[in-house]
């Protein structure tokens, strides 16, 4: 199974692309509602939607857009993946969703792995 089809047949690999599609588009109200609509009420009441926003944010004017460059590790309900940034920076993303429908964010982490230099840079 290659890596788009992996995400396209999770439920947290679809989390993953509807976010970091709203996030490459530079569109933060529409990242905001995603948020509030979309991660677990718990979760939430630890780290409001505002706050996760800013991390977003921030991520963004750092890295700039994001590609998936490798899925490490899929099944219904959770990711792990590689991503590549725009900017040259590489990140660990890590989705776990709600087994059951509407498969509410559980955990969304991305981490950088720092720069990655190869003798053709």
């Amino acid at each position: 199974m290659d890596d788009k089809t992996a995400l396209k047949t999770s439920n947290a690999g679809m989390r993953l692309i509807a976010m970091t599609t709203i996030l490459n588009k530079g569109d933060f109200t529409r990242l905001r509602t995603y948020i509030a609509d979309n991660y677990q009420a718990g979760i939430l009441a630890e780290t409001p939607a505002s706050m996760r926003l800013a991390e977003f944010k921030a991520i963004y004017r750092m890295a700039g857009k994001l590609r998936v460059k490798q899925v490490i590790a899929a099944d219904k309900h959770q990711v792990i993946a590689a991503i590549e940034s725009e900017h040259g920076g590489d990140f660990m993303a890590h989705i776990t969703v709600e087994e059951d429908y509407p498969h509410k964010v559980l955990d969304y982490s991305l981490q950088a792995m720092g720069e990655i230099h190869t003798d053709a840079d």
